[in-house]
């Protein structure tokens, strides 16, 4: 196919930000990455049909978590497994591009449909970003390039090298305005949450197992100054997003940055589909000459002969389609056996015993001893629950501590750091400074109150010491819960009174 030739474009720069004519790769590479994205956690769900999103389960409802009722009919599961597998395979023929538009509006409707009945687990900030993308993806062009329908189209042309076809940008234009709408408001929610900027928020999820394992951003959750720097980055990034994108340079930065941001919280916080959802609605901010440049890039290494037997088996079998039938009716055989096959595929796993003899499974006893921990009065927290780390340095970051030291000269000032785990009561802290021989030398201490998340202790190393092993030791309720061993090295500042004791 040939590029099209220059048209005339509407003349104002509003009309031509929304209704220049390109050809669509943008939206087409959207349509070919987003449904596997979004798809890949609905296809895990699928064993689970009958208990999240039927009558025979435990549904809940998005709008009954506002007040307002069941709003949405619940299937009985024998209407919604099949409707279920319909959903499936339009995610996947959305990506192959047949009967594209077709295909994404039974899964867009179909996608909501099923996110808004489980409003406890499958309706997430991603869900929702990509029941936009979908909808605008089935108001767009989108299979008018790269699919089956464009293949078929071409066929019954007989095979001529054909222009491809142009569209009105505003489909792509409305995806680039929902990423900007999304980053400025999640800025503007960040600004005003500061446990955001202190680094708790982020330290803590790194910590956790929430999404899933994340061993890499338990290990960099310890480091408080990059959490404190990532923090601002984000803010500052997102604030610039809307601002930057549409410019050629800066268009190039913010995704990066972008696409870097979320690879990360890949890395350090296991998220998956949200950062794969996110990356796959880039694509939109593809241009026409963006493809045009790397297309002769690749021609030019001349390594697209590794990546085209998709293409080429693509377009053989679909050479022995007989023309004769049409591709409506390929289309409808293929949803009927995908929901007949789902239909009988989820009957034949029968997870939940249905139809077993007894007719499911029974509940089992649970264990005495926890049954009575479960009903028995509330339990106390452990003193040292309440606390996430002890650690001594001599500089802060943003009230973070920046540096771990386990070596202090005289004359520097030591800082203990106490960083505590929300929710706790008001408290009375002690730090205190022993030597070798756990004798006290000082002691000191402050009241945190239930608001606060850390407690920082200071202490000078004038003339009161002499060199050697020490410890600092953190006491909550006359209970011991850290203590951080240092050595102090070095020669005591001489005084100008020797009979003059310095304190620290």
């Amino acid at each position: 196919m040939n590029l099209p030739a220059t048209q005339d474009q509407p003349k104002t720069q509003l009309g031509r930000f929304f209704f220049a004519k390109e050809v669509p790769f943008g939206v087409a590479l959207v349509r070919m990455l987003l449904p596997l994205a979004a798809g890949t956690p609905m296809f895990m769900r699928f064993p689970r049909v009958r208990e999240l999103y039927t009558a025979d389960g435990s549904t809940v409802q998005m709008f009954e978590l506002f007040g307002h009722g069941a709003v949405l009919p619940v299937l009985p599961p024998n209407l919604a497994v099949p409707l279920y597998s319909l959903l499936l395979i339009c995610l996947l023929m959305a990506v192959v591009g047949f009967r594209t538009r077709l295909s994404l509006g039974i899964a867009s409707t179909l996608y909501i449909y099923f996110n808004f009945l489980d409003g406890v687990g499958t309706m997430t900030k991603y869900s929702v970003i990509a029941s936009h993308l979908l909808v605008l993806l089935t108001v767009s062009n989108c299979g008018a390039v790269w699919s089956v329908d464009a293949f078929l189209k071409k066929r019954a042309m007989g095979g001529a090298n054909v222009t491809l076809p142009t569209f009105a940008v505003w489909p792509a234009r409305l995806i680039q305005l929902l990423f900007a709408h999304i980053y400025f408001g999640a800025a503007i929610t960040k600004i005003q949450t500061d446990s955001f900027f202190s680094g708790e928020q982020m330290r803590y999820w790194m910590l956790s197992n929430w999404n899933y394992e994340n061993p890499v951003g338990e290990v960099m959750a310890m480091w408080a100054p990059m959490l404190l720097v990532s923090a601002y980055m984000a803010v500052v990034w997102e604030m610039m997003f809307p601002f930057l994108v549409w410019r050629p340079i800066g268009r190039l930065v913010v995704l990066g940055l972008g696409a870097t941001f979320h690879f990360m919280t890949w890395l350090t916080l296991g998220l998956y589909i949200f950062p794969a959802i996110c990356i796959s609605g880039y694509f939109a901010f593809a241009s026409e000459r963006d493809v045009i440049i790397v297309r002769q890039f690749f021609r030019k290494l001349n390594i697209q002969r590794f990546f085209s037997w998709p293409v080429v088996a693509g377009k053989q079998v679909l050479a022995r389609m007989p023309q004769a039938v049409p591709a409506a009716v390929v289309w409808s055989c293929l949803a009927a056996f995908c929901a007949i096959v789902g239909t009988e595929a989820e009957l034949r796993m029968d997870i939940y015993g249905a139809n077993t003899a007894e007719g499911g499974y029974r509940l089992k006893p649970m264990d005495a001893t926890v049954a009575r921990a479960m009903i028995s009065k509330e339990q106390r927290v452990r003193e040292q629950d309440k606390f996430f780390n002890f650690e001594i340095g001599t500089r802060t970051v943003g009230e973070l501590l920046a540096n771990r030291r386990s070596e202090f000269q005289f004359g520097e000032l030591m800082l203990a750091q106490a960083n505590l785990n929300p929710p706790h009561e008001d408290m009375w802290l002690e730090c205190l400074l022993v030597d070798e021989e756990n004798r006290t030398i000082e002691q000191f201490g402050q009241f945190v109150t239930r608001d606060m998340l850390r407690a920082n202790f200071s202490y000078k190393f004038g003339n009161k010491l002499v060199p050697g092993n020490y410890q600092m030791v953190l006491k909550s309720a006359n209970q011991e819960i850290y203590r951080r061993k240092f050595a102090l090295n070095g020669t005591p500042e001489p005084t100008a009174n020797n009979n003059t004791l310095l304190t620290n």
